[in-house]
């Protein structure tokens, strides 16, 4: 690997795209600080820095315009180091691809893909890129679309010192989130807030110069850690080794054994640095800090006996746990909850939820863990106890007969979005039917119980017919909340499956 110092970025294009203005998408404030402080990053002495002439913008484009043309001559001008970084919104056109938005992107499928940005042409243009290192950093909902078998980043033939690294920060059908501007003052999407605070920080223990194989694994061990959508990432060949910043935390790494929280983090370091390989000597470490009473360690050692551990170091999804494994999660998970943790007993709750499927040991332990603080538990504990009041058990639950199968695609929002085309109605909305899709989907899945709740019950399809009932309704926006619950209660609460399936049959 090689320091960020020693990189030629003359030879280097860093591509910034975002958007935060929309004609027929809410407008997001946050993006605009998310791109303001990205650009500060590369700028920054810890990551090269990158050169004026090296960094291509495309800041708040109104219309596609030249976009695509720009982008090829972009790319194809780096031949060391090629990145594009999107953050704004992300949807999907009526062939459920990636589109990345610009200000008059429009949702309806077809127009989508007119008018927005399609991931598969950004993929074209690395491939026209001689670059030996490339990299993609999507911050957008559905970005995990992106990682679909349509192609490369690489063009074939690549440099033995090569490689792609794909970073998104949701998956395929999931929302990314931002903070809310009237919440707080400078407001920023989660994912790039993460990724750079990261970097400024450094990482304890980690090399001098800092892979965006350590970063990512930081950055989604915070945000899984704090609620947020987990990051997904696609690396081939070599760009997992490639350096993007110096470490800008202390260079030396703790003495093991000295004090549990230096023993955790030089454990934590391996997690993040090495491979599945060295699992048992990383294990072997957070053992040690457990046994002198470090809670974090403790649910480190229980991450690790459900294979989450081994899973991310992988880069794929954990599979189901069971016998020893479960009951040696189940120990530390109790061990770190009785010395005070406000996340063990969130685990716990999981575990006797999903795993055990007793009930009233996962309310509470949700319970408990709530009472420490914690806001997850205290959502999930919500929705577990209305399932249990309506008699319909776990939200984890295979497909039945009724269901779409579990490989179909949910229903888009460019779909769902014809349906609020009304223009009478949508004048509460001031026109935005993103807007309304997005107040009715919440007040909806609200009076359903949260999204732990019986609305949990439900794929992707049956919650996208429920929400396309609810939205034929035209509730008016002034009484939204009180008329979802009308139609929560007209189902009746706990015949929501039942409903959902009935609707498929019509």
């Amino acid at each position: 690997m090689t320091d960020p110092a020693d990189r030629d970025r003359s030879r280097s294009r860093a591509v910034l795209m975002g958007n935060w203005d929309y004609t027929d998408l809410p407008s997001v404030p946050a993006v605009r600080r998310s791109y303001a402080r990205m650009r500060e990053l590369l700028r920054d002495p810890l990551c090269g820095p990158w050169p004026e002439s090296s960094l291509v913008e495309f800041p708040n484009r109104s219309t596609l315009g030249t976009i695509k043309v720009e982008l090829i001559d972009a790319l194809a001008a780096a031949t060391d180091v090629a990145l594009f970084y999107y953050v704004g919104h992300g949807i999907y056109d009526h062939r459920e691809r990636l589109c990345l938005t610009v200000g008059d992107t429009r949702q309806d499928g077809f127009y989508t893909a007119a008018t927005g940005l399609a991931f598969e042409a950004v993929r074209d243009a690395f491939q026209a890129s001689e670059a030996a290192v490339k990299i993609a950093v999507l911050d957008c909902c559905y970005a995990g679309l992106a990682a679909q078998d349509y192609g490369r980043l690489s063009a074939a033939g690549m440099l033995p010192v090569s490689g792609t690294y794909l970073v998104m920060s949701s998956s395929a059908f999931e929302e990314s989130w931002h903070e809310l501007d009237d919440v707080v003052p400078d407001p920023q999407t989660y994912f790039t807030k993460a990724l750079v605070d990261t970097v400024r920080g450094g990482i304890p223990g980690a090399p001098a110069g800092l892979t965006f194989d350590h970063i990512f694994r930081v950055v989604a061990d915070h945000l899984v850690e704090h609620g947020r959508p987990e990051p997904g990432r696609r690396v081939e060949d070599h760009a997992s080794a490639w350096v993007f910043a110096r470490n800008n935390a202390p260079a030396a790494p703790p003495a093991p054994g000295a004090d549990p929280e230096d023993v955790y983090r030089e454990a934590y370091r391996r997690e993040t640095e090495e491979g599945v390989e060295r699992l048992p000597l990383i294990a072997a470490e957070y053992r040690g800090a457990a046994e002198a009473g470090h809670t974090p360690s403790m649910n480190r050692l229980g991450q690790i006996a459900e294979g989450r551990v081994q899973a991310r170091m992988q880069g794929i999804e954990p599979g189901p746990v069971g016998g020893a494994a479960l009951l040696e999660a189940t120990q530390w998970y109790t061990r770190a909850s009785g010395a005070g943790d406000p996340v063990a007993p969130l685990h716990l709750g999981q575990l006797y939820e999903e795993q055990y499927g007793d009930h009233d040991q996962a309310v509470y332990w949700y319970g408990l863990a709530a009472r420490r603080g914690n806001g997850a538990a205290q959502e999930r504990l919500s929705g577990l106890e209305q399932r249990i009041r309506l008699g319909i058990g776990s939200a984890r639950r295979p497909p039945d007969e009724d269901d779409v199968p579990a490989s179909a695609a949910p229903v888009s929002l460019a779909g769902l979005a014809r349906v609020v085309t009304e223009e009478r109605w949508l004048e509460d909305w001031d026109g935005n039917a993103s807007l309304a899709l997005a107040d009715c989907l919440d007040a909806l899945v609200d009076a359903c119980g949260g999204p732990h709740g019986e609305w949990s019950d439900l794929n992707g399809a049956a919650q996208a017919r429920v929400l396309k009932d609810f939205l034929a309704r035209r509730p008016p926006r002034a009484d939204l909340a009180r008329a979802a619950r009308r139609h929560y209660e007209a189902v009746p609460p706990g015949s929501l499956r039942a409903y959902a399936a009935a609707m498929a049959h019509r």
